[in-house]
């Protein structure tokens, strides 16, 4: 292929001339998806100048916590999303791991500077203060999967609202009107949110919210299967009253749920259906498999690279909120009652 031009990209994304350019250069009437699109496109087909319209950027730094690492089934999509984007754009990555103590006592990490990144994504959830002292170091940041009043930066978050909203629609139509909710309100801002939206909409649906089938009190300290299964062996009280359809934060709880279900004799989606949040690997192969809301974890990585370049190059801008969509994938652990 020869010169890439303005107008090759336009036919390609389908849009004018004129838009594209805007896009580009970063100048208004141009919506932040469409131009990510413009860009992503340009950079693909070899369009030179791309480079040209943003400061150098040589060297990005991921921060994220210690624990991350343990858990493969999200965060892993998300850190592949930022390796991928930053390696097409020949921009070294490097990520550095957050542990308790140094969070806590908002210790940074000493090889975080000016000189050594020009840029940084914090993926997931650190406290405020270690954000904010971040923040002073002067280097643009963007932060995945979480959000905080207190601290003005860009944000990359799926649309949880949304998944709720689709996720309840669902089993209304499918003909349930007692849905209990399992999560946790003082966790992730992703688990807020997915909890408030629950309260909200199910009020929408006419659907009754019954206390005693809100649970949020799973504690943080659970990581793994063996102590979610305690904790719903001492909650399942299965009666009448007892819901015929469950949300749950994400699908790790809903397996975990799942399986304590099946262990009492209760079967899902015959008696009880679940729905779970984020479409990890393990859900597609489960058994029964996960109705769950897939959060597209890679593209969330990929957009927090060419949002912390598009900061890098325009400091004055206005800051970003951005929610990219999730979608709902009905399989095995859900059915009608009607």
């Amino acid at each position: 292929m020869g010169r890439v031009r303005l107008e090759d990209i336009a036919a390609v994304v389908g849009v004018s001339k004129n838009t594209v350019s805007k896009a580009l250069r970063g100048a208004g009437g141009v919506s932040a998806e469409m131009r990510e699109k413009i860009r992503e496109t340009a950079l693909k087909m070899g369009y030179r100048r791309v480079r040209d319209l943003d400061k150098e950027v040589e060297n990005i730094t991921v921060l994220c916590r210690e624990s991350f690492f343990g858990e493969p089934t999200f965060w892993s999509s998300i850190l592949y999303g930022i390796e991928n984007s930053a390696r097409n754009r020949n921009i070294k990555l490097s990520v550095t791991a957050v542990d308790a103590e140094d969070e806590e006592n908002l210790n940074i990490p000493y090889a975080i500077n000016k000189e050594t990144t020009n840029g940084i994504i914090i993926v997931g959830t650190l406290n405020d203060g270690f954000i904010k002292k971040i923040k002073a170091l002067g280097i643009p940041i963007v932060v995945i999967d979480h959000y905080s009043e207190e601290i003005q930066c860009d944000y990359i978050n799926s649309a949880n609202k949304k998944g709720i909203y689709e996720a309840l629609k669902y089993l209304y139509k499918s003909g349930h009107r007692k849905i209990g909710f399992i999560g946790n309100n003082e966790w992730a801002y992703s688990f807020r949110e997915r909890y408030e939206s629950f309260i909200y909409y199910a009020k929408k649906f006419n659907i009754e919210v019954d206390e005693d089938y809100i649970w949020l009190d799973i504690s943080l300290k659970r990581t793994d299967f063996i102590e979610d299964m305690d904790y719903f062996k001492r909650k399942i009280k299965y009666s009448e009253k007892f819901p015929s359809a469950w949300i749950c934060s994400n699908d790790k709880i809903a397996l975990a749920f799942i399986k304590n279900l099946m262990d009492l004799g209760i079967s899902v989606p015959d008696k009880v259906s679940v729905i779970g949040f984020d479409d990890i690997e393990i859900a597609r192969i489960s058994h029964p498999r996960l109705t769950t809301l897939n959060v597209p974890k890679q593209a969330m990585g990929e957009r927090a690279v060419s949002q912390l370049l598009f900061r890098i190059s325009n400091e004055d801008k206005p800051y970003e909120f951005i929610e990219l969509n999730t979608s709902l994938i009905v399989r095995d652990s859900t059915k009608g009652v009607f």
